[in-house]
């Protein structure tokens, strides 16, 4: 994700027309399917970890939930056209409220979280929760060719109707993108079934064959001349390619599985990185996209490097994001209580001057 958005930002417009970039964009096109997929297979660990909880409505449900809002809200601010209140409520265009209410991984990611809450209270047992799930990923992927038919922007507001399709911006809408994550959820509780019995290695290996096989009938399914939908955009609704990347996605998962060892040096750059991911997330953006208060790469360099120039730049950010990560959790681990206090200070200073700056 961030060599993804490192290289988008300043790769020059020339190379994004050769077949070796198009055969590059193919492959970072699975990079929100995999985040997403995954995702939902951490939703699974920590469910069923405090199942009863979360059935219940507990305490923990209630604090995951309060989270989740809070990542909702950031999201949302990632995308502000100004850091002034009382201009986002008296100088911004259509266009640019349409910008900032466009669904982003980060509200697709979280608006399913929410929904998979709600469903482990109603579903009360990790078998009818699994079940459901699992339904309702089939007809989140089925069902979005028909969805993204309808403008839904004439029957719900501004803020609802990118979570449905691209007819208004959206990057990221539920539909297919949620199913990805469903897809996580039901395979983690499958394999911590499996793992619970010592049947790991067998439901690994059985994950990698119904990989191929999903992906194979996604692809019988689409060179079938006969279809039952209307004209869609095959590479992002298709249901015939989610198929093909689902199964990809499979395999991927039981590769990376066996990975039983890795270097050390990169087994804990790879585990702070996941531990912080929300953290890297945010300042990778601002820093390669820019934002409201500051200029980033895209803005600075701009799309004009040279592939060599273009991966030095991109590796270099994503060596700060380990730096910085780094000295965070030095920071948190030796000095809590005062960064504690920074951080209070430092958001309540970037609260006040968003509530009352005039421009």
């Amino acid at each position: 994700m961030v060599m993804g958005h490192s290289i988008d930002a300043v790769l020059s417009q020339q190379v994004r027309g050769t077949d070796a970039f198009r055969m590059y964009d193919a492959a970072r096109g699975f990079t929100a399917p995999l985040f997403l997929f995954i995702s939902g297979f951490a939703f699974a660990v920590v469910a069923m970890r405090r199942w009863n909880d979360y059935a219940a409505f507990g305490i923990q449900a209630r604090k995951r939930i309060a989270r989740l809002f809070w990542l909702l809200a950031l999201g949302y601010a990632l995308h502000f056209p100004f850091f002034s209140l009382n201009k986002i409520l008296h100088d911004t265009s259509p266009e640019q409220y349409a910008m900032m209410f466009q669904v982003d991984i980060l509200h697709c990611l979280v608006v399913t979280m929410l929904m998979l809450q709600g469903l482990i209270a109603l579903t009360r047992t990790p078998e009818r929760f699994m079940r459901v799930v699992a339904a309702s990923a089939a007809g989140i992927v089925f069902l979005g060719p028909i969805v993204w038919q309808v403008d839904f922007g004439t029957v719900f507001s501004p803020v609802l109707a990118p979570y449905f399709n691209q007819k208004v911006p959206s990057i990221f809408p539920l539909f297919p993108y949620a199913g990805y994550l469903s897809a996580g959820v039901v395979t983690g509780m499958l394999f911590l079934r499996a793992r619970a019995r010592g049947a790991e290695a067998g439901f690994l290996k059985v994950l990698a064959g119904t990989g191929v096989a999903v992906g194979l009938t996604g692809l019988v399914l689409d060179l079938v001349p006969v279809t039952l939908y209307p004209p869609h955009d095959f590479w992002k609704v298709s249901p015939s390619f989610f198929l093909i990347r689902i199964g990809i996605i499979g395999v991927i998962t039981t590769l990376f599985f066996s990975l039983r060892r890795v270097p050390d040096w990169l087994a804990s750059n790879l585990v702070i990185l996941g531990q912080n991911s929300l953290l890297v997330y945010t300042i990778h953006l601002v820093l390669v996209y820019g934002s409201v208060a500051n200029d980033g790469l895209m803005q600075i360099i701009g799309q004009q490097l040279t592939p060599p120039q273009t991966l030095v730049a991109a590796i270099s950010v994503l060596l700060l994001m380990v730096t910085t990560v780094r000295s965070w959790n030095a920071l948190r681990e030796g000095h809590y209580w005062k960064l504690r206090i920074f951080e209070a200070g430092f958001s309540s200073s970037m609260l006040y001057f968003f509530l009352t700056k005039p421009f």
